[in-house]
């Protein structure tokens, strides 16, 4: 049987709700927020302590992002932009690809091992829900760890139903988890970029820089290509006519 499509990725309520408020929070921050020399001196003091303590603010930073990750909060954007912001593109593209790639893994685990009985049981009164589990359990059997990465590079499904569906499914940890890794690593490293950029601004004039937007443009650039992509991969080819 060939596994459906990748489901068309929607604007729902909530996600414009919450768009338009960090848009507000942003002209906000601009217009009336704190002075930018005081903001400005207040990150390079917390980039210096990371520098100055970087074993210790690493170990904290990867105890922080395994953990939430696990519990599938939507929290590695901003996450990831702080990495590269605190410890440079480069350590920081490393560090929140490992904790995030660990944090998915215990998800992964809590999900399959804790929470599959009560989950299945839930998903028996909620037939959107079901439904959903359906699809992912046929993409992982029609393509295997490939579908597992698409799940990841594009927002099809909410974080936790990603890891609450895959948990169901025959895969194994492994090809999980490299998959996973593997998928999140081109929106990191843009993410750390980005932040290691922010890092080096004096004023929030620079924000707009060339530089900067050019990153910003490519945070959904990046999931969007990969969303195209999987779409041609994953739909299968309408059969020729013979003549």
């Amino acid at each position: 049987m060939t596994p459906d499509p990748l489901p068309p990725a929607r604007f729902t309520t909530g996600r414009l709700l919450v768009l338009a408020a960090a848009t507000a929070v942003f002209v906000w921050f601009v217009a009336a927020g704190p002075d930018e020399a005081v903001v400005v001196a207040r990150s390079g003091e917390w980039r210096a302590a990371a520098r100055q303590h970087l074993p210790a603010a690493v170990g904290l930073f990867v105890l922080v992002e395994v953990c939430l990750v696990a519990l599938s909060l939507p929290v590695n954007l901003w996450l990831t932009v702080l990495a590269g912001f605190l410890f440079g593109a480069g350590l920081g593209t490393a560090v929140v690809s490992a904790s995030s790639t660990a944090g998915a893994a215990l998800a992964f685990l809590l999900a399959r091992y804790v929470f599959a009985g009560p989950v299945r049981r839930l998903a028996q009164t909620r037939p959107r829900l079901a439904r959903a589990f359906e699809r992912i359990d046929r993409g992982v059997e029609g393509h295997g760890a490939f579908y597992v990465a698409v799940l990841r590079m594009t927002p099809v499904f909410p974080f936790w139903l990603v890891n609450l569906g895959l948990a169901l499914t025959p895969i194994r940890l492994r090809q999980y988890a490299w998959a996973s890794w593997l998928a999140m690593l081109p929106v990191t490293v843009v993410l750390a970029a980005a932040g290691a950029e922010l890092a080096e601004i004096t004023s929030f004039r620079e924000v707009l820089s060339a530089r900067v937007l050019v990153l910003l443009a490519l945070m959904p650039a990046v999931p969007l290509a990969l969303r195209l992509v999987a779409d041609r991969w994953l739909t299968p080819s309408a059969p020729r006519s013979g003549r």
